[in-house]
């Protein structure tokens, strides 16, 4: 049973949608180099939703796929995820990507 507090749980769809916009922005911010006050605002505000929406379908994902999950939104913000980048950021977007691919099939 789901407490009257709690966020709906998120079609595959529904998820991939929103996670699509901070992919998109993420790989805008990697390709220009740094973030602008714009993507920072938008980090903001997908961050806010990814701590709220994820963790009800985290056990969607495998413990590793959860953190890579986690790690593209925990960031305080845009610059700071950039800025942390040890050259795996792609690999993690693609990773996901690809998990929420599988979930699709799954559902």
């Amino acid at each position: 049973m789901r407490l009257a507090s709690s966020p709906p749980l998120l079609t595959p769809d529904a998820f991939e949608a929103r996670f699509g916009d901070l992919v998109e922005l993420i790989c805008d911010a990697a390709h220009v180099g740094h973030s602008k006050p714009f993507m920072e605002a938008q980090y903001t505000l997908l961050r806010a939703w990814m701590s709220e929406h994820f963790p009800p379908i985290a056990a969607e994902f495998s413990g590793r796929l959860q953190e890579e999950f986690e790690s593209l939104y925990c960031a305080e913000s845009l610059s700071v995820l950039l800025t942390q980048d040890s050259g795996a950021l792609m690999g993690r977007l693609l990773d996901t990507q690809e998990a929420i691919v599988a979930w699709k099939q799954a559902d």
